[in-house]
């Protein structure tokens, strides 16, 4: 028996020595594997200047940056503030609609430009203008919205005739068509700021003298974690719309409300405003005229029996499509927000009444908020925190599931005194609007050129035709949910609690 337990010995000896070796053999490994971009590697970035199909020429130079971090293992080896250098490939504007049925543009990205580093060739694809109306197709084409798919071409379609039969009923009618469902412009339009989500079509090796870039936010001690578990264990964890579970809270805030308010609009995010009559009017102008509205209203959700704080939202040219985050005061903390944050990703209608579609992969749009909050050098401390709660068991036969890892971010926000504003945050808050008049015979003129009988039959027909001889899209691409994690943040769960002696 005695030479028994000595040959155990020997093989557990000899078993955690070769566990050692090898582990140290892998961690010896991982920094050259992950010198290494692999096939497929998500880009997220954000245009330095505007593009579209009318301002843009082929072989025009465009850069972007990136704003959200690659990194491979937890190390970061793309950092953001990177620059991805390229050119515009084509642009077709659609002019009168006789020629093109669509305006269209492509970009080449053929750089990447690392911090303190010499230029890499890549070759990146584009698969989505995030938030936007405009479709990608497989090849990275963008193509714009058909022009007689709007509500004012369904409209003038009746009312162009009785202008040229009577023009004496027909103009003041047209007149008012022009303000209650103004034409919605086919142009592609990118304003500075416009972010884009690419994939490396090819692997790209890095520099060996690449080193490790820094974490954009320090880690929170021990302490830290146990305190902001017992917040957690003090408040709901999912939001309700009357008597309805609805979104999950998955991003805890911690800051004043107003280093809350300078880190979001350096990020690019406006709050959302009130529902009114005003605002519900400019809603419909948005759904009309098929453009952007930064500050639509959104639905009241209740955490704790009370409503949201405030809303923060980041959409391009629709307001099908938006990132959203609801905040909320802590009920026991006043520098302490709860906030649930989802993508708005389409329309469908629900309980008699048109609602928003959202990703069911709240984990993405949990990155979105960090990491543009990160790129601001607004985050002081971040981290995950695992948790358990009631409010996160998912009904399996629920019709909209929603898909997550149960954990939550935890931001801690400095004073955000001097952010490092994104691209075209301030240029956007300095936009000269035309005046109403000129906005209204504006929208006059465009009705008169592609909302009369013969351009919306004409391209009808076309509409119809190229649809019977388009080959099906062979390689569908899921819309959203993928690209964007936080592989650079370590889930931790809070300590155990040490019995008092």
């Amino acid at each position: 028996m005695e030479d028994f337990s000595q040959l155990q010995t020997i093989i557990a000896t000899i078993f955690h020595e070769f566990s050692f070796l090898a582990s140290s053999i892998l961690l010896l490994c991982l920094p050259v594997s992950a010198q290494e971009l692999p096939e497929g590697t998500f880009l997220e970035a954000r245009l330095s200047g505007a593009t579209g199909s009318r301002i843009s020429h082929s072989g025009d130079p465009i850069q972007a940056t990136i704003i959200a971090p690659v990194s491979i293992h937890g190390r970061i080896l793309v950092p953001q503030g990177s620059k991805l250098l390229g050119s515009v490939t084509s642009a077709t504007a659609i002019g009168l609609g006789l020629k093109h049925s669509t305006a269209s543009i492509s970009y080449s990205f053929h750089a990447l430009l690392l911090p303190g580093r010499a230029a890499i060739p890549v070759s990146a694809q584009l698969i989505e203008i995030d938030t936007a109306k405009e479709r990608v197709d497989d090849l990275g084409t963008v193509y714009g919205i058909h022009p007689i798919v709007s509500v004012s071409s369904g409209v003038a379609y009746c009312a162009v005739p009785l202008l040229l039969a009577d023009p004496a009923i027909g103009v003041p009618i047209f007149g008012v068509k022009s303000v209650i469902a103004p034409s919605a412009n086919p142009e592609i339009h990118f304003p500075t700021g416009t972010e884009l989500v690419l994939r490396l079509s090819t692997a790209v090796t890095l520099p060996e003298s690449n080193t490790d870039f820094r974490i954009p936010a320090e880690s929170f001690s021990p302490g830290d974690l146990n305190e902001i578990d017992q917040l957690l264990k003090n408040s709901a964890q999912r939001a309700r719309m009357g008597g309805r579970p609805s979104d999950i809270v998955n991003v805890l805030l911690i800051g004043s409300r107003s280093q809350l308010d300078r880190a979001f609009h350096a990020s690019g995010w406006a709050q959302a405003q009130r529902k009114s009559p005003i605002s519900l009017y400019r809603m419909y102008l948005a759904l009309a005229k098929r453009y952007g509205y930064p500050s639509a209203p959104m639905n009241a959700l209740s955490l704790n029996g009370v409503p949201s704080a405030f809303v923060e939202q980041k959409g391009l040219d629709t307001v099908q499509k938006r990132h959203h985050v609801r905040v909320w005061q802590h009920p026991r903390g006043a520098n302490v927000w709860l906030g649930a944050a989802a993508e708005d990703v389409g329309f469908r209608f629900k309980l008699m009444h048109w609602t928003h579609s959202t990703d069911p992969n709240i984990d993405s749009e949990r990155a979105k908020v960090v990491n543009d909050l990160a790129f601001v050098g607004c985050v002081n401390a971040a981290g995950l925190l695992s948790r358990t709660s009631a409010d996160l068991v998912q009904d399996p036969k629920a019709e909209y599931p929603i898909l997550t890892d149960g954990n939550i971010a935890v931001v801690r926000l400095n004073d955000c005194i001097d952010p490092n504003l994104m691209a075209g945050v301030v240029a956007t808050s300095h936009v000269h609007q035309r005046g109403r008049v000129a906005r209204t015979l504006t929208a006059f003129r465009d009705d008169l050129v592609r909302s009369n009988i013969l351009f919306t039959t004409y391209n009808t027909v076309k509409l119809l035709g190229k649809r019977k001889t388009e080959p099906p899209n062979t390689h569908p691409r899921p819309v959203t949910g993928e690209p964007r994690g936080l592989d650079w943040l370590t889930p931790v769960a809070p300590q155990p609690s040490r019995p008092s002696q």
